[in-house]
């Protein structure tokens, strides 16, 4: 079996999160409208990103490594097609096809596929073979180099020892506890939001009694509070609101039991294996709101990676497997902390494999970024969320979001820079330097350094 190696790539960094200014570069836009962009690179090089604009999917490529791009240019279309918290298009490119994915509302896995040689785009496929069974809507792609394609997603089906009647209770917003905490051990554990419960108190100010704090998304990627009764009715919100348009949007919603899953396809995406479990927490679930990630390196071993529900702790885990998909090692734990969350912090991660076999990841605890590729070691970024990586043979690029600032880091600098303001970054690397994507207002920026 093939020894999976691992390196620090990034040891120039310091723990110091005080902002600096790295190479001056001109942002530019790549769409006037659109979220949730993906990125990849094909066999010449060519550069090519896909999005999704409410239920369509776009892709834009450049032949000039990003000086320019192309204009968007329709993929397909997808009843009640899914953006938001790191949900949307994915893309991976073999020598011969081209593979997009994307889910819907009804917790379906799409890909449409298309020759390299051709302009037209098949109609969608369905990667999951039991409907609905993606409903937390989080998945990725990759394509190893001899041409083969694999999707992974949190599968939320209910296997044969699961039956029960747990899963007739309705889903309840994300990280409950008792109100007020007891003891100092659990006003110091930290909240979805990635501060303390002590320091949301003092924010908050006027505690209701006899309630418990819960969190939940809005429809900006947002992580709010709320306080609920014995009833599970809210007596005081960040937004009640946007508390009302969650509870609208949930309705009728069970707790689910979130498995990680992978389906595979050996003939450009035209159609895909029979779904396959590649790992199921003893806890019942893995975190259920954080996005897995997969890719593939040289030798065409598979790496995923994804957030674990082990005992109250929510850490990255990663799994590999060297011989196609068929099997997964034991999955090993990312960092030397540990986040003890009773919640879920809607937060995945990114990972990269080099040309050597070396896995370099990227993610959040507790409102902080790390890279690791082990348990043993991990090296402090900054303070943020939604992080992204590459790589190439000089430098290694991080971005992410702190805040409404995209933020971004390079191995031969030591302190974040922002680079711009708004949300989903993104990073490509180039055979010299990078690019840097992330959507704001006016659109989906870019840029080149």
């Amino acid at each position: 079996m093939k020894q999976m190696t691992f390196t620090i790539i990034i040891s120039l960094f310091t723990l110091s999160c005080n902002e600096t200014e790295i190479k001056e570069a001109e942002t530019k836009i790549l769409a006037t409208f659109g979220d949730q962009p993906s990125v990849t690179k094909d066999h010449t090089n060519q550069i090519h990103v896909v999005f999704g604009n409410e239920e369509s999917v776009y892709i834009v490529s450049s032949t000039d490594e990003g000086e320019t791009f192309s204009e968007p240019s329709l993929v397909g279309e997808l009843n009640g097609l899914y953006l938001g918290y790191s949900s949307g298009p994915r893309i991976a490119i073999t020598e011969n096809h081209t593979v997009v994915t994307a889910m819907n509302k009804k917790g379906n896995y799409y890909a449409w596929s298309k020759s390299n040689s051709e302009n037209n785009w098949r109609d969608p496929v369905r990667v999951n073979d039991i409907d609905g069974s993606a409903a937390e809507v989080l998945g990725d792609l990759t394509a190893t180099p001899n041409g083969n394609l694999f999707a992974v997603w949190i599968d939320t089906r209910i296997l044969e020892d699961e039956h029960n009647t747990k899963h007739a209770q309705p889903e309840k917003e994300h990280s409950s506890s008792p109100i007020p905490p007891k003891t100092e051990e659990e006003l110091d554990k930290t909240t979805p939001q990635g501060i303390t419960v002590r320091e949301l108190y003092e924010r908050i100010g006027d505690v209701p009694d006899n309630t418990r704090l819960a969190f939940f998304g809005d429809e900006e990627e947002n992580i709010l509070w709320v306080f609920l009764d014995s009833e599970g009715n809210a007596v005081k919100a960040e937004s009640m609101d946007e508390f009302k348009k969650f509870r609208e949007r949930n309705a009728g919603r069970v707790k689910p039991k979130g498995k990680i899953y992978l389906s595979s396809s050996e003939d450009g995406g035209k159609s895909w294996s029979k779904s396959q479990l590649v790992y199921r927490s003893p806890e019942g679930s893995v975190c259920e709101c954080c996005k897995p990630s997969i890719t593939s390196d040289a030798a065409g071993v598979l790496t995923v990676m994804f957030r674990n529900n082990i005992e109250g702790s929510r850490d990255l885990h990663f799994t590999t497997s060297v011989d196609g998909g068929k099997t997964f090692a034991a999955p090993e734990k990312l960092g030397s902390g540990t986040w003890k969350i009773n919640g879920c912090p809607m937060d995945g991660g990114g990972l990269m494999v080099n040309k050597a076999g070396e896995l370099s990841t990227v993610w959040q605890r507790k409102g902080e970024i790390f890279t690791a590729n082990s348990s043993e070691d991990e090296q402090l970024i900054g303070k943020g969320r939604a992080p992204a990586i590459a790589a190439n043979d000089q430098q290694t690029y991080i971005v992410f979001a702190s805040g409404e600032d995209i933020m971004a880091i390079e191995t031969d600098n030591s302190k974040p820079s922002k680079i711009g303001t708004g949300s989903s970054p993104k990073v490509l690397s180039l055979a010299n330097g990078a690019i840097q994507f992330w959507v704001s207002d006016a659109g989906i920026n870019y840029r080149k350094i």
